[in-house]
């Protein structure tokens, strides 16, 4: 073995990159052939000692030594660890041989003339266990979406396409970063048997490259796929909805310019964000994403989204459900100039002035929602007033809780004034303000009375505050329905939230750790492509009326697994059986509802030690 330094130059900056591998030499059936055994990154190592490193690392990852003997070469932790790695799957391998995965069946069985044998019990053991269940509900959406398709389309390679699988079933199946997605496809995953191209010692740098080259494709890629779950499911794409969230980040991320501060949806203000605005069908599949910055303003994407979309042109346009966010009266006026219909909240309350309406309800007509709770519904003006049990009751009971606090606070403050310990205007007026700065709403709640020289104090709740718990006012034009089709229109808004919740928690697209903005965009993207294979999923289920979600079906077909068993035969001959283990009764009741059939055909294989 020696080591070979090879160097690159970046284009744009000029810059030069060293790196060093340990390389092998080997006899093939062509002639001798030089293999990469171990890529050691740049060595800080002085060149007369390449030799006595690189033998060593023989010994090391082929015999028995242990790692001491590396010690005088001063190597960094992370390549140690790489080491120790490698030596253990190449160990693995000698102990253990995996079968050449070019050998027939057919040349097995003429080997032995029958796959009747006689076998050493005591050497069957199981080498290798990884998982299939969710990889066949990946290559199914895979195949009903025709990503091979349209991934050559875009000119993907038979390699490229396996890895771009690599990155879109990872996030599905082992969600987390891009990092997580190579380890499970190294070492847990069945993937790369469903692809010609064997990717599963891929080095981690292609899993980056992958995702970059699936972001280059995005707006292609996303109007194919809409398009394809459209002739799936017959969509009708009368109506869109529209709404906005963000992303944390861990770390500063001071190199990437998507990563700003803003308000975070999560609670996590504290840590830069970035944001997505995303357009679904009623159904939840995704139309159009777009991705800004951390601290952008909800209102000013639908214009540029829309724009993108091209509906702007199209002569028969979708009605728009969107949230109050983004219902500001220019929007509501680009919507109007442009022809669309909508429906949605507006971002000024305008409940109190109906509250005659809301008090007395008359003329309201009463729908049950989805959990069985009571609505009551009326239009009038263009407008829908909407009125709900279930929402009263939480709203009225957020009320009681800041009022109670807020006439504590209040009381605490009157009683120190009485006793005389708190007195003069600036004094008091600055009480005042802490009170107000502790209690939000302070003016919508209480009415406070002070006379002239400040000696008294007194407050009452306002009449009106608490009397529009649960009310709220719908806008809507150019929607030709009565007022229950109006409001479960609007309704549907929860299904871009289930889209956004999806994302962030099912295909763990949060935290963002990228520090390079390319890559975050990239790591979003990737979570836009997962979605469409698990909401294609969950949709054929609910076809065959079952709402699961796929979180729980991820659980459920975990143990349906790959396998590789191994034995000896009468003649001390190592024979290996790559086969899939029998699908428990409930998994095999999911495959049957999804039309899967495994592809994966079992294989015997004669195996022979030989040296990696």
């Amino acid at each position: 073995m020696f080591i070979r330094e090879s160097k690159t130059t970046n284009k744009k900056t000029g810059k030069v990159y060293i790196k060093h591998t340990l390389v092998e030499s080997v006899r093939t059936d062509k002639g001798p052939r030089q293999r990469n055994v171990l890529t050691l990154g740049q060595l800080k190592l002085d060149r007369s000692l390449w030799k006595s490193l690189a033998n060593n690392l023989e010994t090391y990852l082929y015999g028995e030594d242990e790692l001491f003997s590396l010690d005088m070469f001063d190597l960094p932790e992370e390549l140690i660890s790489e080491i120790t790695r490698q030596r253990a799957v190449i160990r693995h391998h000698i102990n253990n041989p995996e079968p050449t995965f070019n050998q027939s069946v057919k040349e097995v069985e003429g080997d032995t003339g029958s796959t009747i044998q006689e076998v050493d019990v005591d050497t069957i053991s199981v080498t290798e266990s990884r998982s299939l269940g969710n990889e066949l509900l990946a290559w199914d959406a895979w195949e009903q979406l025709n990503f091979s398709e349209i991934l050559n389309k875009c000119g993907f390679s038979k390699r490229e396409e396996a890895l771009a699988a690599a990155v879109i079933w990872g996030r599905l199946i082992e969600p987390g970063s891009d990092l997580s997605t190579w380890k499970w496809l190294r070492s847990n995953s069945s993937l790369s048997e469903f692809f010609p191209s064997n990717i599963s010692q891929v080095h981690k740098d292609r899993i980056y490259e992958i995702a970059d080259k699936l972001l280059a494709h995005k707006d292609r890629l996303e109007e194919f796929l809409y398009e394809r779950q459209a002739q799936l499911f017959q969509l009708n794409k009368t109506l869109f909805l529209f709404d906005l969230t963000n992303f944390y980040f861990e770390g500063k991320m001071t190199r990437n310019t998507l990563a700003k501060r803003g308000k975070s949806k999560e609670q996590r203000s504290q840590k830069p964000l970035i944001s997505l605005a995303l357009i679904v069908d009623e159904h939840g599949f995704p139309v159009k994403s777009k991705i800004y910055e951390g601290n952008v303003g909800e209102p000013k994407t639908l214009k540029e989204i829309l724009n993108e979309t091209g509906l702007s042109q199209e002569l028969y346009k979708p009605a728009l459900a969107m949230d109050r966010g983004i219902a500001t009266a220019e929007n509501i006026q680009f919507l109007k100039d442009q022809g669309f219909g909508y429906t949605l909240i507006e971002r000024a309350d305008k409940s109190s002035e109906y509250l005659d309406e809301f008090s007395e309800l008359d003329g309201f007509e009463q729908i049950t929602d989805s959990q069985g709770q009571t609505v009551h519904l009326k239009k009038l003006d263009g407008k829908l007033l909407c009125k709900s049990e279930a929402r009263f009751e939480k709203e009225q009971a957020i009320y009681e809780k800041k009022i109670t606090k807020l006439e504590k606070d209040l009381e605490a403050m009157i009683k120190v004034i009485k006793s005389g310990r708190l007195k003069g205007e600036k004094k008091i007026s600055e009480r005042i303000g802490k009170v107000k700065a502790k209690n939000p709403g302070f003016n919508k709640l209480v009415d406070l009375q002070i006379n002239d020289d400040f000696t008294q104090v007194c407050y009452s709740r306002k009449k009106d505050a608490g009397m529009t718990s649960g009310c709220y006012i719908i806008s809507y034009d150019k929607i030709n329905a009565d007022a229950e089709q109006i409001w479960r229109i609007y309704t549907t808004l929860t299904t871009v939230e289930n889209a956004f919740r999806a994302m962030k928690s099912d295909l763990g697209t949060r935290p963002v750790f990228h520090r390079k903005t390319e890559r975050t965009e990239a790591h979003l993207f990737i979570s836009i492509l997962a979605f469409h294979m698990l909401n294609n999923i969950e949709h054929r289920l609910k076809i065959k009326n079952s709402s699961m979600r796929f979180a729980s079906l991820r659980k459920i077909v975990a143990n349906h697994r790959r396998t590789v068993i191994q034995w000896n035969d009468a003649k001390s001959k190592v024979w290996q059986k790559h086969c899939s283990s029998k699908p428990e009764p409930e998994v095999l009741d999911i495959y049957r509802k999804l039309g899967i059939k495994n592809p994966l055909r079992d294989k015997i294989y004669l195996a022979t030690k030989t040296k990696m």
